[in-house]
């Protein structure tokens, strides 16, 4: 009899520890929904929802709407693997994302495969932000995933997209990397009777096939931002590429944007004043180099074909309207020199497409601030400040 009452009160006694300990583990379902709220209002998104329920790490809430321009309700979210608090913050392992079928007025939009991982919610605590990009947004993730998406209008689809993802990772000295793809998008233009698709199939599309990649980087340190690079490649018709860097962009300069966004929010009379902080804020900003590059497959000549018969002429006609365009429209930059160099690339280029470069590449960063002055009060030494360059059939495959 005594060694049953004492496996009795073991057994109780393990329960009530069991039951402590599950209690000590679950998060605060109200307190992260309500800091969701928050950082929702933050982006000018009213978030709602019925009720948030903890399970353990996971909670669920449940009746959940977000409404900004559009509005958007999700019978259930679940987010797993929550820990933290309103004021350091919530970390999330796992956000799986329900599919979406939504119909409205003869659209329907499909979407599968969503995945949020590694999501970071900043707490009203400033001092605890464990990772610096949490001072340029209120939320950071490591990746989110997209298996597919459709849109579809009358039957027809019109646009699809598969395997797009994008990835953050936190290096050393807190910067941060970001890669972002889309593996294959395609737009349909086939049986839609409306001025552009038709345009479109003119031209020589049907659709449009292709692919989208990039990579982006910040060093807070430094204050460096760069994108090396985003590129759009089309299949049958050409890439374009787009890198640049800028300097200056640093915890402290995010942190002033900040509270001069709210204070701009707060007192939206104050136009004059708002200007002035802004010039002050673009003062700490560098312009390090930039480059847009497009190599052609095929587009241009389609695109000069389809406005010579356009405008009854013949393709050889139209390129020298084209050429002669040029000096007429950079006559009032004042600068014949760079006028010289963009009539003589842009000619290169209609005469035999391949690649037509527009790059920045001064000896050492340039304040934003002579840039707008020069752009305002000496438009004509804006390549002289920027180092300004137009290239053309000089771009490798590669790009």
């Amino acid at each position: 009899m005594v060694f049953r009452t004492g496996l009795r009160a073991a057994a109780g006694a393990s329960l009530l520890v069991l039951l402590s300990s599950a209690s000590a583990l679950a998060v605060d379902a109200q307190a992260f929904g309500d800091r969701l709220k928050a950082i929702a209002g933050n982006a000018g998104v009213t978030l709602a929802y019925d009720s948030a329920e903890a399970q353990g790490e996971t909670v669920v809430l449940k009746g959940l709407s977000l409404e900004g321009n559009t509005e958007q309700k999700i019978a259930q979210a679940t987010f797993e693997g929550v820990t933290g608090s309103a004021s350091e913050g919530f970390l999330v392992e796992r956000v799986p994302i329900q599919n979406i079928d939504e119909m409205s007025e003869g659209s329907r939009v499909q979407a599968t495969g969503m995945v949020l991982e590694g999501l970071r919610i900043a707490g009203t605590d400033t001092t605890k932000t464990p990772v610096p990009a949490l001072l340029a947004s209120d939320f950071f993730f490591d990746k989110l995933e997209l298996g597919s998406m459709s849109v579809e209008r009358d039957g027809r689809r019109i646009l699809s997209v598969s395997d797009a993802t994008v990835e953050n990772e936190v290096g050393a000295d807190s910067a941060l990397s970001t890669d972002f793809d889309v593996a294959s998008f395609d737009v349909d233009f086939s049986g839609d009777p409306a001025a552009g698709p038709t345009a479109m199939r003119d031209i020589g599309y049907s659709s449009l096939k292709g692919a989208l990649n990039g990579a982006a980087n910040w060093e807070p340190k430094g204050g460096t931002l760069t994108l090396e690079p985003f590129k759009l490649d089309v299949e049958n018709a050409g890439s374009l590429s787009f890198t640049y860097a800028i300097s200056g962009y640093t915890p402290a300069f995010i942190t002033s944007l900040r509270q001069m966004q709210q204070q701009m929010a707060a007192n939206p009379q104050n136009s004059q004043g708002a200007g002035m902080a802004m010039l002050g804020l673009i003062s700490q900003l560098y312009i390090d180099k930039a480059d847009i590059t497009y190599v052609d497959d095929s587009l241009t000549g389609k695109l000069l074909d389809y406005y010579a018969k356009q405008n009854g002429q013949t393709r050889d006609q139209l390129v020298e309207a084209l050429k002669g365009m040029v000096p007429a429209v950079l006559a009032s930059l004042q600068n014949p020199e760079f006028q010289t160099k963009v009539t003589s690339a842009v000619s290169a280029f209609l005469d035999a497409p391949e690649s037509l470069s527009v790059s920045i590449a001064p000896e050492r960063p340039i304040p934003a601030t002579q840039v707008m002055g020069a752009a305002m009060g000496a438009p004509q030494t804006l390549p002289a400040v920027l180092a300004l360059d137009v290239t053309a059939n000089e771009a490798g495959t590669d790009q």
